[in-house]
């Protein structure tokens, strides 16, 4: 094989949307082969590396935070793209959630870096204030088509003493919503679902306001509760879950004193405390930070007033610090998100 036929069939699978859309360019050959639907499947297989994160604060426009301007970028970070602006619910394998603002509240399924999207037939059930929405997208090569599941747990209140959670589910293959007969009956007023959700291994899970996560498993439609052991001094909603070693946790951070903080990281089938790690954060102490979705297993990255500060759980030291807008920085939500090429069906 020539040299340029070994860089285009081992190497643009393993490379970032944005260097792969420089590439279109190089030759017809390389721009019908980085066009094709088998070089996006590809790549959104084997390029899984987290790029940066999509921020907003409520009724303003996306902004996009990148971990690397010169490889990992979207033409379009406000998604004004879409036909209407929107509101950011969840995120996976370089696929966005949105819902439009308009009476119809429409939903969206895009991807930024190319600019695609699609919208999905109105769901049965009114997701409001306290639903939360998990995009179960698994790049593999069971999944060559590239489809995809919405699910929505959505409470819904006046249920005696506490509340119900139903599931709402969306199917990208059949293009149909379904209310799933098992729902969740909680002795709790108003629960509601808090932060983004959390897709891994083929299962969502949601934080809420009860202090418990829920565990709702896609491909058995069934659900369960997982009790969130955390001092009183945590404040549930300001951690993240996410993965580590192949397994799910909750992160913390609790304050200590001055500009002392604590990382706390829960873990195994109760998700009780397994490691707190230390750290000093300097002189932007004062200031709200708040720990950022798509740890890596080694590195939790937090973000304060106008950085994000990447410390290394090992030890707690300051291992590389990237300068951010205020605006994003001081986001309400933030949504991992990773830079592909992942066409929708």
């Amino acid at each position: 094989m020539e040299l340029n036929d070994i860089i285009k069939d081992n190497l643009l699978p393993f490379l970032p949307a944005k260097t792969l859309i420089k590439f279109l360019s190089v030759s017809k050959e390389w721009n019908q082969w980085i066009k094709s639907p088998l070089l996006a499947f590809q790549q959104s297989r084997h390029f899984t590396k987290l790029s940066g994160f999509f921020a907003q604060n409520q009724h303003q426009d996306p902004s996009f935070i990148t971990l690397d301007s010169t490889s990992y970028g979207v033409p379009m970070p406000t998604l004004n793209f879409l036909p209407e602006p929107v509101d950011l619910l969840a995120s996976s394998s370089g696929l966005l959630v949105c819902q439009g603002r308009d009476a119809n509240e429409p939903i969206y399924i895009c991807n930024p870096a190319i600019m695609e999207w699609t919208t999905l037939p109105p769901p049965l059930l009114y997701h409001g204030a306290g639903a939360g929405t998990v995009l179960a997208f698994d790049p593999s090569p069971r999944n060559i088509e590239q489809r995809y599941n919405l699910i929505c747990a959505v409470p819904i209140l006046g249920c005696g003493n506490g509340s119900e959670l139903s599931f709402e589910v969306y199917n990208s293959r059949s293009r149909l919503w379904r209310v799933l007969g098992n729902t969740l009956i909680e002795m709790v007023e108003d629960l509601a679902i808090i932060g983004p959700g959390f897709y891994m291994k083929g299962v969502a899970y949601w934080l809420t306001n009860a202090g418990m996560v829920v565990a709702f498993d896609v491909e058995r439609e069934l659900h369960e509760v997982i009790p969130l052991d955390t001092p009183p001094s945590v404040c549930v909603s300001e951690g993240v879950l996410t993965e580590m070693g192949g397994e799910l946790c909750y992160i913390g951070l609790r304050h200590l004193s001055g500009d002392r903080y604590e990382v706390m990281i829960h873990g195994g089938m109760a998700l009780g405390l397994q490691r707190a790690v230390e750290m000093s954060v300097g002189e932007w102490g004062c200031c709200q930070i708040r720990i950022l979705p798509g740890f890596d297993g080694e590195t939790v990255m937090i973000v304060g007033e106008d950085c994000i500060y990447c410390y290394g759980i090992s030890d707690g030291s300051l291992q590389r610090k990237i300068g951010v807008g205020y605006e994003s920085a001081s986001a309400s939500k933030h949504l991992a998100y990773v830079n592909s090429l992942v066409e929708l069906v």
